[in-house]
């Protein structure tokens, strides 16, 4: 075939793709293993060429250690995502399985015993009030269900509330442990058969316990089952980029998509909020698992140990609140991604845990591999930069490479994500969600390999009010600044007011990467301007901002 033949075929495979792909439905197992395969082959022949033409002699030099040291990080990258790829080819709806469980339940009078624990810090009353209410509205029958307020900050007027509710009310005197020192308290001072938990934001359908607690009841072997978080909310990215109703909140993607796939290997793990667990199996653990802020990965695994299944049913049985600032949605990620990390260190991590198998053990890590790779992202967005002012390429191609080797592959692997996704996965905005916490994830990274435990359990804020726009100067500036340096850059070596890159044959590649660069910088920086809450009056915005200034978001928010 010749060059141009290939060049042809490469780039007509991605419109090829979205063609059949239409067709397609994403539930069939075989077709997911085909468009699974393609991408495989497309990235083992992108990675070929990326070992094979593209790094110079490794030496001590910037100009080697730089091209390198990226090429590092990708392959981490490339590696996670053919793991992904992989996981993806499974499929699990537990649906009908859901459907038996619950009418058999319906049909017995010997019910078991359910306890709800609704766990809580600093949440404001309307919002723990919404969740109580909601745990008392379960379809299920009261004298077998009995709801309890975990709270750990010792609040008389949670108390009156949950006297004046009928709930329980328990609080530990200290706070060791964070969320699983307070399950962990309660645990001992309950008895029910069964325990639902609750994050104190999260509202739960009245369907809940009899969509679940089958499993655990008809299969002796299931330890926890877990429902997916959804949001009544949009969160920081698609609020302030005005796409609450365009596309889905950056967690809905694990939530609906890997988890069930997940699921159908056997490894769907706990995620803190919207599960029921065995009693009996939280006995042989000795209680809820704590070791880490990511208590709830750490659980899975420790049942899992003991030979206990996790089941997820991929059903909106509940929702919650997103973070609603970016700093929140941040600190958030930050904590996941600490307790992650911290996995490694400890006995029960995927090194070490007594019980598990090889395969369990890949997915345990991979929980970990999802956080190195922020690193590469960062990197991603800096290359532009050090090419533009030290002259020194991430990536040695030709403008005929990258249409052999980079385009088909970015484009299908955008194809293949939303087609999995469901439309859930949408190129750049998608990755917007993943830039605007980048730093903060790979310093968090960073740090977890010298200091893994020195953090502490924060709670992140809900139901935060705010008026006005906010405008986060520090990461607006960062992202901003970013952005007009890769400008500056790029139009300099353009224009021939600055000579680190020679314009001519892979010239092409930079111009792309950075012009991608700057759109997802771009955006990011846009993110960090938060605009107010939709229900927010036209007088009270008057009052913030000024006539002028009001005039011009109403504009904008029209």
């Amino acid at each position: 075939m010749s060059l141009d033949d290939r060049l042809l075929v490469n780039l007509l495979l991605p419109v090829g793709l979205m063609l059949v792909l239409y067709r397609l439905p994403v539930s069939v197992v075989a077709a997911r293993w085909l468009v699974v395969g393609l991408m495989a082959g497309l990235t083992a022949y992108y990675a070929t060429w990326r070992v094979t033409q593209t790094l110079p002699a490794l030496d001590w030099t910037p100009a080697a250690l730089w091209p390198w040291t990226f090429f590092a990080f990708e392959a981490v990258a490339l590696l996670y995502e053919g793991w992904c790829l992989y996981v993806l080819t499974g499929y699990s709806n537990r649906t009908p399985e859901a459907d038996g469980h619950e009418a058999r339940l319906r049909a017995r009078s010997d019910l078991p015993t359910v306890d709800v624990y609704i766990a809580t810090y600093n949440e404001p009353r309307d919002i723990l009030d919404d969740t109580i209410v909601g745990a008392l509205g379960l379809d299920y029958p009261t004298h077998l269900l009995k709801v309890w307020v975990l709270d750990d900050s010792r609040r008389p007027w949670l108390r009156e509330l949950c006297e004046r509710r009928g709930v329980g009310y328990l609080a530990r005197p200290t706070n060791e442990h964070g969320k699983a020192g307070n399950l962990n308290y309660a645990y001992p001072r309950t008895d029910g058969d069964f325990i639902l938990c609750l994050d104190a934001d999260f509202v739960v359908k009245p369907h809940l316990v009899y969509r679940t607690l089958g499993f655990l009841v008809y299969g002796p072997d299931v330890g926890l089952v877990q429902t997916p978080q959804h949001f009544r909310n949009p969160d920081p990215i698609q609020h302030n980029l005005f796409g609450g109703a365009a596309w889905t909140e950056e967690t809905n993607y694990f939530m609906t998509v890997t988890q069930p796939c997940r699921d159908a290997w056997g490894n769907a793990f706990c995620v803190g909020t919207g599960f029921v667990v065995r009693r009996a199996a939280l006995v042989t653990l000795g209680g809820f698992a704590y070791g880490s802020l990511s208590e709830d990965l750490q659980l899975s695994y420790a049942l899992r140990g003991k030979g206990f299944r996790t089941v997820f049913l991929n059903e909106p049985l509940s929702d919650g609140l997103a973070p609603e600032s970016v700093p929140e949605y941040i600190k958030q990620r930050v904590r996941w991604c600490q307790g992650t990390m911290q996995q490694v260190f400890l006995e029960s991590g995927p090194f070490r845990a007594p019980g598990l198998t090889l395969l369990q053990r890949l997915f345990y890590f991979e929980t970990v591999v999802y956080w190195l790779t922020f690193p590469f992202l960062v990197l991603l967005l800096l290359a532009p930069i050090v090419q533009w002012y030290a002259g020194i390429p991430a990536l040695h191609a030709t403008a005929t490479d990258v249409l052999l080797f980079v385009i088909p592959r970015v484009t299908a692997r955008a194809v293949i994500l939303y087609w999995l996704s469901e439309g859930k996965v949408v190129p750049v905005v998608g990755s917007v969600g993943k830039v605007v916490p980048a730093f903060h994830l790979t310093a968090a990274v960073l740090k977890s390999f010298v200091s893994p435990f020195g953090s502490p359990f924060r709670v992140t804020a809900k139901g935060q009010s705010r008026d006005g726009v906010v405008i986060h100067w520090q990461l607006f500036g960062l992202f901003a600044g970013l952005a007009a340096v890769t400008a500056v850059g790029m139009f300099a070596n353009l224009l021939g007011l600055h000579d680190a890159v020679a314009i001519g044959d892979v010239t092409p590649l930079d111009v792309g990467w950075s012009l991608c660069s700057l759109l997802v910088l771009t955006l990011a920086a846009m993110v960090c301007v938060e605009l107010p809450p939709s229900g927010v009056s036209d007088e009270v915005l008057r009052a913030r901002l000024g006539a002028t200034a009001w005039a011009v978001a109403r504009r904008l928010w029209a």
